[in-house]
């Protein structure tokens, strides 16, 4: 209706600019309470947030019990909350500030979690002189928080095709790792006794046998000299001939601890 003066109204409006009909406002109709988009039912919505926490659960948990069965740093309850604790900045992301009435855009919060979790995955790499551990372990983190997201997002098939490959990766590719001829990692403490050139004529038999030394400590007790090393033996070398040929060298007591 055209709200002017009646006598205006009645010889017609001819002023657009004050005789026009509200415009209908372009902004976005806001949600309910909390994340509940305005055209979901209550109930419905909050069972979808229930089942993509659940989800994002189950799924990082299938990947930490593998890591938690070889006793890793982080083990099941690391990778479920971090599985959980994606999926939640992606459900907070794409709904929780659209109360705000501005534009959303969800790869704000999807990046930060992206670059967050290096610094997780950066607290389970433990270096051992040369030998870095925790690299496997610091990769699941990274994938279990996509694949948090992934639940936290709807994208239900993602998620899953992404722990069924982590899964074969970590158990089935580590016997094929094997089968192919992986060098075992040992270390070993040699005693000698106090002479020059000992550590030479060990290295010289590890060149000799194809056994890679990746760290090395030296330490003196008691007149004799104690090396700690960590080496790769090959899988075909005997430890009959390694021990043997140390002995040859001047060793008298060798440990091996796998």
């Amino acid at each position: 209706m055209c709200k002017v003066l009646p006598a205006i109204r009645e010889r017609g409006c001819r002023r657009p600019d004050i005789c026009r009909a509200p415009a209908k406002s372009s902004r976005p109709a806001r949600g309910g309470r909390g994340v509940r988009p305005q055209d979901d039912a209550p109930l419905n919505w909050d069972l979808e947030v229930v089942s993509r926490l659940l989800v994002a659960a189950i799924l990082g948990g299938l990947v930490g019990l593998e890591r938690e069965r070889l006793n890793r740093a982080a083990g099941l309850r690391t990778h479920v909350l971090v599985s959980v604790g994606s999926a939640l900045f992606t459900l907070l992301s794409l709904y929780g500030f659209r109360e705000a009435g501005k534009v959303n855009d969800p790869a704000r919060v999807a990046a930060q979690i992206v670059s967050g979790i290096g610094f997780l995955g950066a607290g389970t790499i433990m270096k051992h002189g040369a030998t870095v551990r925790g690299l496997t372990t610091a990769a699941t983190l990274w994938v279990v928080a996509g694949i948090g997201m992934a639940a936290g997002a709807g994208f239900y098939l993602g998620g899953l095709l992404t722990t069924a490959v982590v899964i074969v990766a970590l158990v089935v590719l580590k016997h094929v790792e094997r089968a192919l001829g992986e060098k075992v990692l040992t270390t070993m403490e040699i005693s000698m006794p106090l002479r020059a050139g000992q550590v030479a004529r060990v290295h010289g038999v590890f060149e000799l046998l194809g056994v890679s030394m990746k760290n090395l400590e030296m330490d003196t007790e008691d007149e004799r000299q104690i090396l700690r090393a960590t080496v790769m033996i090959p899988p075909d070398l005997s430890h009959n001939i390694l021990l043997s040929s140390l002995s040859d060298v001047g060793a008298t007591h060798i440990e091996l601890h796998n």
